[in-house]
């Protein structure tokens, strides 16, 4: 499980898994919300404006329309007239006459009993429509009912309808509640579709409503239609009068509400629609996101076509066959992460640049992860900074572009990169001694002087060359620039360090080989003990980093800690020692022992902001108390007083974690840092302890140190305890802890468990 974070946590250290995570909860947000909706049904009806579907004319509409009432010389209808017009419908051949209103009269209506015996006679092939109170929006049960001596003999429809934001689009049920139970659609009637549920479907809004049939009220009762338009049809009575309300098609019309319910009907008619909802496109398009986020991919042709056949494309075809699918979610996820991807390609590109110049910086270079065959050459021009120096005007970038100029004479098309002085190159000559022959021909053209403007200036340069492709780059080019400054320390033209040869290549090779020794086993941890001066006891051990080379033997810590420090590759040893040491004394934890370890932080880590994951992960994996672990801050002359070091340690103190700091008294680990740092404790240096018997002068700083240190409350551990005498003397001194060959070597942790069991470790005579 502490894996799986500490994996997670990496990834999210990523801004490109970040870009995608984010992409990916903006998507979802929109789609579980509805919050596109409004953009989803702007996109539908531009979709169906492409498409022109007529009505198959099975559906009649007959218009309670102005010229209806004003032969009438009332607002509506009458129950008794409804009656002779179902009569008449009838004759004609209706197979089905729905209202596509609700119905205001009752049985004490005038003109009621006969309507009722008109609704006996043709039974069950009239309905009438219900619906929600206008005042009760949020309701879905239809509470607005016929009377229900007109329902005991006609059927009843639903009439609700969901709009949408903005009424840019409609929905409707399949049924609806009602007291009476579940009752079908007027659309879902008239389309003989049924066993759906309360689900909700959109209307196919490219029939064209004007293509509906359609014939007034008042034609019908006085018999002024054409039979053959009614025959074997279904019929909606439907108010179309000026004094109804109209409302808005997708992009289109105004139309009164009972074309909305015949284009309904016609829409189910032609095919149940298959609402397949926003996840599909949601999750191909993520795959799209996540498969494409890395630099430069996000914005090539086929991805960016791939979202417009996704996002266009697929789903207008889909049209066709009656299934829906919601598109924004997806196309929102990808326009941001297409936008976020290409913001951190531009920020990269700009990185990868050198301003200066406009040539590609070292950045660029170290960015290709793949090894690259060829020797890589570096080229250090020693008086870089005196001619820039030397112009009023910026010509650098001038002076860049000659070099890479000369430096193309004979390797046309390769790629220079540049960075200060140092200009890198993977050349294409693959012999080494070809090489050494074609850097002497530049530098005899570099002799000759580079023309800047109307000026004239010499240049010199030294090269180095690496020529280890299965190595990294970026490892590559430490190497190579390391070379070029060792021929400029040697005053040679050309440095190759040989790895069959030289101490020079030993020591970088250290680098690419320390990593591999790690993981075989050639570095382990040793333990030396600290012991408390006062109760004669065993108290904790400095876990210190160890390599046995197969075939160097012992290397000494000073040599490949230096040059883990010098190339920043400390990271990797100090996890691996942190990680057995803490895993050690969590054994000794467990068994409710009373034990420390410390482990050495190098100082330029402290600006690492991955070093409290670090050490905190790596407690919670053991399962140590935080205050049973020592970080001693080595390296203090390079400790800088950024606000970010100080925030680390004190964030580190403030889980529990203890600070040292070794070394003290010597370099810049003085009575500043003692009171600057947040540390519980101060390691003497050796240097005070190896002469406090002999040298006065010693002993009196070795006291004022501990009483010093003691006044602001700082354990005091002296190193370098070598002698009985030393260790007496140290207690008279009051010091509280020490750590040294005379208390113990540096050991496997197996003989710590062993010196802890034989207590007390030392004689103190």
């Amino acid at each position: 499980m502490t894996d799986l974070i500490a994996r997670l946590r990496a990834a999210w250290r990523n801004r490109r898994s970040r870009i995608v995570a984010s992409a990916l909860l903006i998507g979802a947000v929109c789609g579980v919300l509805d919050v596109a909706m409004p953009l989803e049904d702007l996109f539908i009806a531009a979709r169906t404006k492409l498409r022109y579907e007529k009505a198959d004319g099975s559906i009649v509409v007959v218009k309670i329309d102005d010229r209806t009432l004003s032969v009438l010389h009332d607002n509506d209808v009458s129950p008794a007239l409804d009656a002779r017009l179902i009569e008449k419908l009838m004759r004609a051949g209706a197979t089905e006459i729905y209202f596509g209103r609700t119905y205001p009269f009752s049985r004490n209506s005038t003109g009621a009993r006969e309507l009722i015996r008109t609704l006996e006679k043709y039974s069950g092939r009239v309905y009438f429509g219900a619906a929600s109170r206008a005042d009760d929006r949020n309701s879905k049960i239809l509470n607005v009912l016929p009377d229900d001596v007109f329902r005991s003999h006609a059927g009843m429809v639903s009439l609700a309808a969901l709009s949408h934001p903005l009424n840019l689009s409609f929905s409707f049920p399949f049924s609806s509640p009602s007291p009476t139970g579940p009752t079908p659609s007027l659309a879902a009637a008239m389309a003989n579709v049924g066993g759906e549920g309360e689900r909700m479907f959109r209307a196919n809004f490219a029939i064209d409503h004007k293509t509906i049939p359609t014939m007034s009220y008042i034609d019908v009762i006085n018999g002024n239609f054409d039979k053959r338009e009614i025959s074997g049809k279904k019929v909606v009575l439907g108010i179309t009068s000026s004094m109804t309300e109209f409302r808005p098609l997708p992009l289109g019309d105004f139309a009164p509400g009972v074309y909305f319910h015949v284009i309904a009907a016609q829409t189910l008619r032609m095919s149940v629609p298959l609402d397949l909802g926003w996840i599909p496109p949601y999750l191909i398009v993520a795959v799209l996101i996540a498969t494409g986020i890395g630099r430069g991919r996000s914005f090539t042709p086929y991805r960016l076509i791939g979202y417009a056949i996704i996002v266009g494309a697929v789903p207008a075809i889909l049209d066709y066959f009656s299934i829906a699918v919601e598109v924004i979610p997806a196309a929102v996820m990808a326009v941001y992460a297409t936008l976020r991807a290409r913001t951190l390609d531009k920020m990269k590109d700009a990185s990868e640049t050198n301003a200066a110049s406009g040539l590609p910086s070292f950045q660029a270079l170290r960015g290709i992860k793949d090894p690259v065959p060829g020797l890589l050459v570096a080229l250090k021009i020693r008086n870089y900074s005196g001619i820039i120096r030397s112009f009023s005007e910026s010509v650098e970038a001038e002076l860049a572009g000659e070099i890479q100029r000369r430096i193309r004479i004979s390797e046309k098309d390769v790629t220079v990169y540049h960075e200060g002085g140092m200009f890198v190159w993977i050349s294409g000559i693959t012999d080494i001694v070809d090489l050494f022959e074609n850097l002497e021909g530049l530098h005899r053209i570099a002799q000759n002087g580079i023309a800047l403007g109307k000026t004239e200036v010499d240049v010199g340069f030294n090269c180095g060359i690496d020529a280890e492709p299965q190595n990294t780059l970026a490892n590559r080019l430490a190497n190579a620039m390391q070379s070029a400054e060792e021929a400029v320390r040697s005053d040679e033209l050309v440095c190759h360090r040989d790895g069959k040869s030289g101490e020079v290549q030993w020591e970088i090779s250290l680098l690419t080989s320390l990593d591999r020794a790690i993981d075989n086993g050639e570095v382990w941890v040793a333990f030396q003990p600290k012991v408390d001066i006062s109760s004669n006891r065993l108290v904790g051990a400095e876990a210190l980093a160890r390599w046995t080379h197969p075939e160097r033997g012992a290397i000494s810590p000073d040599k490949f800690i230096s040059i883990a420090e010098e190339y920043h590759r400390i990271e990797r040893i100090t996890r691996f020692v942190l990680n057995h040491a803490v895993s050690c004394a969590s054994s000794l934890a467990r068994q409710d022992h009373e034990f420390s370890v410390s482990v050495n932080i190098s100082a330029q880590l402290l600006r690492n902001p991955s070093l409290f994951d670090m050490v905190s992960e790596t407690l919670m994996r053991h399962s140590l108390p935080a205050d049973r672990l020592i970080l001693e801050i080595t390296e203090t002359d390079r400790l800088d007083r950024s606000k970010k070091s100080l925030e680390m340690m004190e964030s580190l103190v403030k889980s529990g974690v203890r600070i040292s700091i070794d070394d003290f008294g010597t370099g810049n680990a003085t009575i500043d840092y003692l009171r600057y740092l947040p540390a519980s404790e101060v390691k003497i240096d050796k240097l005070f302890i190896r002469e406090i018997e002999t040298n006065p002068d010693d002993r009196q700083l070795v006291q004022s140190i501990i009483e010093m240190a003691h006044s602001l409350r700082r354990k005091v551990v002296a190193e370098g305890v070598e002698t009985k005498g030393a260790l007496q003397l140290l207690g008279q001194l009051h010091c509280d802890q020490a750590q040294g060959y005379y208390v113990g070597k540096p050991v496997p942790f197996s003989d710590i468990i062993t010196q802890f069991e034989g207590q007390p470790v030392y004689s103190r005579g």
